[in-house]
């Protein structure tokens, strides 16, 4: 064979190797991925530049040699949304940002492990009775009721005293159908005043309404522009005025009714790539650290009651709902919506 023949013969030989070694290398591309990265589906208030997200990502990385590949759900609420309509190739490997009602709605559309071999739960908690599951992990928690500014609107203590002519035009709610803070107001109402009481009270607060946002977020920061005087929140919110900001006139509104709370979980569903850097990242969220990092930024109360010793945290004297009080209802969450819808629209 003269040296042009060889040459060709080896160039070809060369390119098959090359192509039938490429669906190879690809595999093992994306085997790699996989283990150096994890993928995690959250709202978005918790991945953006003052949230929590960045830090703990930079943080998991120096700590494991494992990148964080943050998706994008926008308003918790629309968490479920996102992940019926996932694709494979953006298919998380653990999701943060559930709360107790959306776990059971998660349920019933995918399968998820059981996290009590993989996660410990070995720390001193604050959480309400009955508020970890062997799917669903919770990595923070706050109880909710009204913010206000000093000066501008006397504290209600009564849900009724809400209905009052000197609270009108003063109040911004939340939309149920997309905000987490709104479907728990909802449900307040309806747990401690019975269904139809609840809808009366909601008919005679809607004067009281000047806006109803579509989340809490946006809730927030038309509040923050000191437009009307109260808003539907948590009662760790005036803290971040405290700490942040220096103001003091911001204050929660203890009512005398036991308080509703929001726990936020975090799960890893059965279709992860990544199963173990999930539940390795699940078991760092809950550490001491890291629970300190999701305080200050979510300025939500830390699962590990450490995470809050010099933090200038402290919780409300107040009476708590248990998260399952209200379980029965959310079984009914699209027939109660409807009259909710019938109220306000």
């Amino acid at each position: 064979m003269n040296q042009k023949l060889f040459l060709s013969y080896l160039m070809g030989c060369l390119i098959i190797v090359a192509i039938l070694g490429l669906p190879y290398l690809a595999v093992d591309s994306e085997k790699n991925r996989a283990e150096n990265t994890v993928r995690v589906l959250t709202y978005s208030s918790f991945i953006n530049k003052w949230g929590p997200g960045p830090e703990i990502a930079q943080k998991f990385f120096e700590s494991t040699g494992t990148k964080v590949e943050w998706i994008n759900a926008g308003n918790a609420g629309l968490i479920i949304e996102r992940l019926k309509f996932k694709k494979d190739s953006d298919a998380p490997d653990i999701i943060i940002g559930f709360d107790q009602f959306s776990v059971f709605e998660a349920r019933r559309n995918f399968e998820w492990l059981d996290l009590r071999e993989e996660v410990s739960l070995d720390f001193p908690s604050q959480l309400p009775g009955k508020s970890q599951y062997n799917d669903f992990v919770a990595y923070d928690w706050g109880p909710l009721s009204f913010v206000y500014r000093e000066g501008e609107v006397e504290p209600a203590r009564r849900l009724e005293d809400l209905t009052k002519n000197q609270y009108k035009d003063q109040i911004i709610l939340q939309d149920p159908r997309m905000s987490s803070p709104g479907l728990q107001f909802l449900l307040w109402v309806l747990t401690a005043m019975g269904e139809d009481k609840g809808f009366e009270f909601l008919k005679s607060l809607k004067p009281s309404i000047k806006i109803m946002s579509p989340s809490w977020s946006s809730s927030y920061s038309i509040f923050k522009m000191e437009k009307p005087s109260m808003v539907f929140s948590y009662f760790s919110s005036p803290f971040y005025h405290l700490i942040e900001e220096g103001e003091s006139q911001y204050n929660s509104m203890p009512m005398d009714r036991p308080h509703p709370v929001q726990v936020e979980y975090m799960g890893i569903p059965k279709f992860c790539g990544n199963c173990q850097g999930a539940a390795q990242f699940a078991q760092f969220l809950l550490t001491t650290e890291i629970q300190k990092i999701i305080m200050s930024k979510n300025y939500m109360f830390p699962v590990d009651q450490r995470a809050m010793q010099g933090s200038g945290f402290k919780l409300p004297d107040v009476e708590f709902y248990k998260p399952i009080e209200s379980l029965s209802l959310i079984k009914r969450k699209r027939e109660l919506i409807n009259k909710w819808k019938k109220v306000f629209y």
